[in-house]
């Protein structure tokens, strides 16, 4: 395993600069892909202290793990899938504030698809998680955002739902690793609710803006431009 230490300067004129020696269990491609992984995470706030490691024993695979990464959203994590067809999976362990993304190895592309989350709308929300803020009318679609991410974890998590006019602020802590495709499956499932979803590092939490069901919904298209490592 492999750790370098990343400097960035905080700076909105200067764009990151990332060098790293050529690994020698990673393919050309594998590390171009470790670099643009790093550009696209120094460019934002807060990335100053975040350390790399990269792990490549295994014949087919090798991950990435970023250590002390910045306050992140989904679109983020999302821009990394964009980058590499390769990768196997993204998790976010907020808890122990890192990142960790696995991928296959350069000439190991995998013809089966990534596995797919499982509806747990079943599940009941434990008597201990308080719902008395949440109106009547935004307690179904809460609950199911609660079951969905209690199915997919061992333990359970601490959650506080903050009201606001528009919105609820769900905060989660004392969580395990997250799947982020996981998590995107569960946002898909609930667009019309969720608005913002934020893996915030340095604060040990994941945090979902859930919109009021009197509230109007906006939509916002955030086009992003697909990057392919070759």
């Amino acid at each position: 395993m492999s750790s370098f230490d990343i400097h960035i300067m905080e700076s909105p004129y200067v764009k990151p600069q990332v060098q790293l020696k050529k690994h020698k269990g990673l393919h050309d491609s594998d590390s171009r892909f470790v670099e643009e992984v790093i550009k696209v995470i120094s460019s934002l706030d807060g990335s100053a202290r975040m350390k790399l490691r990269v792990h490549s024993k295994f014949p087919t695979k090798f991950s990435i793990t970023l250590v002390k990464p910045p306050k992140m959203t989904l679109d983020d994590m999302n821009q990394i899938f964009l980058m590499n067809s390769r990768i196997i999976e993204i998790k976010a362990d907020v808890e122990e504030n890192t990142l960790t993304i696995t991928a296959l190895k350069h000439r190991e592309d995998s013809k089966k698809k990534r596995k797919r989350s499982i509806a747990y709308d079943q599940l009941v929300v434990p008597t201990d998680y308080d719902l008395s803020m949440v109106d009547k009318l935004d307690k179904k679609h809460i609950e199911g955002i609660l079951q969905n991410i209690l199915g997919m974890t061992t333990m359970e998590f601490t959650s506080e739902i903050t009201p606001n006019a528009a919105n609820y602020k769900l905060q989660i802590s004392d969580i395990e690793s997250l799947n982020v495709e996981y998590i995107s499956d569960i946002v898909q499932k609930y667009r019309a609710f969720i608005t913002e979803t934020t893996f915030d590092f340095p604060e040990k939490k994941f945090i979902l803006r859930i919109r009021r069901n009197d509230t109007p919904i906006t939509n916002i298209m955030n086009k992003r431009k697909k990057v392919k490592i070759r």
